[in-house]
């Protein structure tokens, strides 16, 4: 009789096992239990950054000048390119996608240095932000125009976002002199809007309309789903100028966008 206990115990358990595994192996991939990110991942970006980040601009022509943080940014790139994202919480996957995009920008634009403008990487028939220059683990290749419309846009619906990602030009919102970071990322995102738009390049009240740099146009939708109206969304960062952006009156005008370098205008 114990041995018959016996096995009918062992019975049990292997299928109480066996369920378990069942269960689990049936859970969506989003049900998962997400982990925060090494805050040390984005370190030899912030070096970059912290190095080459000159006020609104990026001193290129130092950085390619100096190999050893050239390949430093190269080596950083390919270590991003070897994670897989969607296991991050949300915040460091977002965090995680603009470091890659900017930090991938930059990579584009050294590679091929010196050049006067993105623009001039791409033909007539091929965008440069359309070039597959990105194998990320677990999402395969991609090009800088599908990690910012495609992922961060389409997944994160964050509007704050265009100005965070940097395309390399003047008429960008200006790249930061830090790395984005899930656990302190809605900070740093209000940080960059508010910083760029106290710029006379992003944002002018100072006539009769109200002028704004071009990206209010290009991603209006993105702004009235996220605050309402590109009105709204830009009180939230200075409501002490509430009454004068929110006069209708003064109509909203988009600055002509500068396509040239984000370059330096000096040698330090």
């Amino acid at each position: 009789m114990l041995h018959l206990s016996q096995r009918f115990s062992t019975v049990i358990w292997k299928l109480l096992i066996c369920g378990i595994f069942i269960s689990a192996s049936s859970l969506p991939l989003n049900a998962k239990k997400k982990i925060m990110a090494d805050p040390q991942l984005h370190r030899p970006f912030e070096i970059i950054l912290q190095l080459y980040v000159n006020e609104t601009r990026f001193d290129y022509s130092e950085l390619y000048r100096n190999k050893s943080d050239l390949q430093r940014l190269y080596d950083y790139v390919d270590t991003l390119q070897t994670v897989d994202p969607s296991v991050f919480s949300e915040r460091d996957a977002l965090a995680y996608w603009i470091n890659l995009y900017n930090s991938a920008t930059l990579r584009l634009i050294l590679q091929n240095y010196p050049v006067k403008s993105i623009k001039d990487l791409g033909s007539f028939l091929s965008s440069p932000w359309k070039k597959k220059i990105l194998t990320v683990a677990g999402h395969g290749e991609l090009s800088l125009d599908e990690v910012e419309h495609e992922i961060i846009r389409a997944k994160f619906k964050d509007a704050r976002i265009h100005f965070a990602l940097n395309c390399a030009s003047i008429g960008c919102p200006p790249l930061a002199s830090y790395v984005y970071q899930g656990h302190q990322l809605d900070q740093q995102l209000d940080n960059a809007v508010r910083y760029a738009l106290s710029k006379s390049e992003w944002m002018d009240l100072s006539g009769k309309d109200i002028r704004l740099t071009k990206i209010f146009d290009w991603y209006q939708n993105d702004f009235e789903e996220y605050s309402g109206s590109v009105r709204e969304f830009i009180v939230q960062y200075f409501p002490q100028l509430k009454n004068k952006i929110l006069d209708d009156r003064r109509k909203l005008k988009y600055k002509k966008y500068n396509w040239k370098l984000n370059q330096v205008q000096f040698k330090r």
